[in-house]
């Protein structure tokens, strides 16, 4: 049986970008997960899904890591929840920026990307 597992609206403070200041300053995200996986069997214990709290460590994890483009940051977010979850088939990624610095007033940028277990293996 195939289903989803998502976690919308986690919010990290991290130190990516492209330019010198994002990487001293810092900044807000939040960060997006629609995980599909293969459900082996409905027995309502918790390792026959995937479970939410391990897939916000995950992504924490990768959220601590300082990179300069949100497209690395979600690729990474995604490989490793495919990487360290045999069930997961593939992962909707949404790093979103909080006032990014483009020297106008906006509320954010993201970046959104599907990772697919044949993009890593």
């Amino acid at each position: 049986m195939k289903g989803k597992v998502a976690l919308s609206g986690m919010a990290f403070y991290g130190y990516h970008g492209y330019y010198v200041e994002e990487n001293k300053l810092g900044n807000h995200y939040t960060v997006d997960l629609v995980v599909e996986t293969e459900f082996e069997q409905m027995d309502d214990n918790l390792e026959s899904t995937l479970n939410y709290e391990t897939l916000y460590k995950t992504t924490e994890e990768v959220m601590k890591k300082p990179l300069k483009l949100l497209e690395t940051l979600a690729f990474h977010i995604g490989k490793k929840i495919l990487t360290e979850n045999k069930s997961a088939v593939k992962v909707m990624v949404r790093v979103n920026k909080m006032q990014p610095p483009i020297g106008a007033l906006c509320d954010k940028a993201y970046v959104e990307l599907e990772v697919d277990r044949g993009d890593i293996f």
